[in-house]
């Protein structure tokens, strides 16, 4: 289990309802994922093996990279600049929802007062592909112990509990995250 920055699902909530690209139905709690119906699922032997798993590693590290980055926005409320390393390891349309989530906590000021981290479970989602992703990870993430406020210091959400899917593709010779989507769950289909 992982612990990252506070706002990240408060944040890609409002990001993804913002830009349309939130999931209409929940997870069921009590059943695993299911494949959506825009992925496609590849044969077994195409996403097994060592070079797999390497490719699933760098995955992890690429998203786990954009959240700490996301963190001097999200969390900490530095809002002076947005972070032009996530140009690197973020690729559209995921980078334009970040400089939309930028832009949309500027505005508004979010930020947390806890220095609470929400937990993170991340996975490898095998076999499954997206607009040409070469490899795919699931998330659950818990950002309920740490609420974020806008800049009036009022409560601005509670946070939730949230099963994400993340695919990565190389461009210009990096691995980065271009798509996400985003669902509140009652329970963690991960855990």
């Amino acid at each position: 289990m992982h612990r990252c920055n506070g706002l990240v699902a408060v944040g890609l909530t409002a990001l993804l309802a913002l830009t349309g690209c939130t999931s209409a139905d929940p997870q069921p709690s009590s059943q695993s994922p299911t494949v959506s119906e825009s992925n496609s699922v590849l044969p077994p032997s195409s996403f097994d093996g060592p070079e797999m798993d390497a490719l699933y590693a760098e995955a992890e590290q690429v998203f786990l990279r954009s959240l700490e980055l996301r963190n001097q926005f999200e969390s900490l409320g530095d809002y002076s600049e947005f972070p032009s390393e996530l140009e690197v390891v973020l690729a559209d349309p995921y980078l334009s929802w970040m400089h939309a989530l930028y832009e949309y906590g500027k505005e508004h000021g979010l930020h947390s007062e806890t220095d609470a981290r929400p937990e993170l479970v991340v996975r490898p989602y095998r076999g499954v592909t997206r607009e040409g992703s070469e490899v795919a990870l699931q998330a659950c993430q818990d950002t309920r112990q740490t609420p974020a406020f806008d800049s009036s210091d009022e409560l601005f959400s509670e946070g939730s509990l949230s099963y994400l899917e993340l695919y990565f593709k190389r461009i210009d010779g990096q691995l980065r995250l271009f798509y996400g989507t985003h669902s509140k769950v009652e329970k963690c289909p991960l855990a």
